[in-house]
């Protein structure tokens, strides 16, 4: 049995009045203030647990409905770590930087404190923890790209049911054992984006000339799919917009990229003498809004309308 048990910070709003519920919480629950402001979007009430497991916070919640936000003030201010939480029977959504992101109950959504963020929770319990930064990169995480990823409630099923597990555990440990507590978090954290095939390069450094290949590959097969933008992109690759902007940089942008490719591949179709295609069903094949839309981008890029193209093919024949 150990000597000097970890401890468990534990509060709760069961005894307030109402009305003051969430001055109170906000007046004495640690580490709140620094990283968010909050605005109840119901009646406030919470009952919570924080460790401290080495560096690592270690932190179980049962919380009403909420707003959070983290500005560029409190970034500038607040602490540089990145947190991990898995809504266990409630529901999140919110933004991330640029990036959109939508959390069900059992999943789990990362977040990066050195960006900015807002996010409406819908209430009920979560679990998770938050890693310093310098700890998350020595063990070769890209903080940065992994802001507003969301792993599905299978993809975190062993991360979910490792703190669980460790929170049952936390009696029968003591503050000798707390850091190599918080350690597995991290280390779990890894297997979980390695094991939901994420580890090639969400949140993990990559070489930049392996993940261009990656990221044209994944435009090529997916050119002519309107599910083809930039949030997707990033959200299939795991990278972050600003990561995605520096890969294409020198051709102006992902975006120009994926339009010279749409436009490279609509002139190869209409080069092609045994192509029965209209130039209404290449564009829209190619994820052009119409002929005229693919009409106007073909003729400021290769100085020839699509007809003129087609029909200098058949003169070639």
């Amino acid at each position: 049995m150990a000597s000097h048990p970890v401890h468990v910070y534990r509060y709760t709003t069961a005894d307030i009045a109402p009305s003051e519920r969430f001055d109170a919480w906000q007046g004495h629950w640690p580490n709140v203030g620094p990283l968010f402001s909050t605005e109840p979007l119901e009646a406030f009430r919470v009952s919570s647990e924080l460790v401290r497991l080495g560096e690592i916070g270690f932190m179980y919640t049962d919380i009403s409905s909420q707003r959070w936000k983290r500005d560029k003030r409190l970034v500038d201010i607040g602490r540089n770590s990145i947190a991990v939480a898995v809504n266990l029977d409630g529901k999140a959504a919110g933004i991330a930087g640029r990036n959109d992101w939508v959390q069900m109950p059992g999943a789990a959504v990362l977040v990066d404190h050195g960006q900015t963020s807002l996010h409406d929770s819908a209430g009920g319990r979560s679990i998770g923890f938050s890693v310093p930064r310098h700890l998350a990169t020595e063990a070769g995480l890209d903080v940065a790209s992994l802001h507003g990823m969301v792993l599905s409630p299978a993809e975190s099923a062993m991360l979910t049911s490792h703190m669980l597990q460790v929170r049952e555990a936390l009696p029968r440990f003591g503050e000798e054992d707390a850091a190599r507590l918080g350690r597995s978090m991290l280390d779990m954290l890894i297997l979980t984006l390695k094991g939901a095939n994420r580890g090639e390069a969400p949140g993990f450094r990559e070489d930049p000339a392996t993940l261009l290949l990656r990221t044209r590959k994944e435009i090529q097969e997916h050119l002519g799919s309107p599910g083809l933008t930039i949030t997707n992109l990033c959200r299939k690759l795991g990278v972050s917009r600003s990561t995605l902007h520096r890969l294409f940089e020198e051709s102006g942008g992902v975006q120009a990229y994926i339009r010279d490719m749409r436009l490279e591949a609509a002139r190869q179709a209409l080069l092609n003498p045994e192509n029965p295609e209209r130039i209404g069903d290449i564009a829209e094949r190619l994820g052009f809004s119409d002929a005229a839309h693919l009409s106007r981008l073909f003729k400021a890029r290769f100085d020839e309308t699509p007809s003129d193209c087609r029909a200098r093919s058949m003169l070639s024949r």
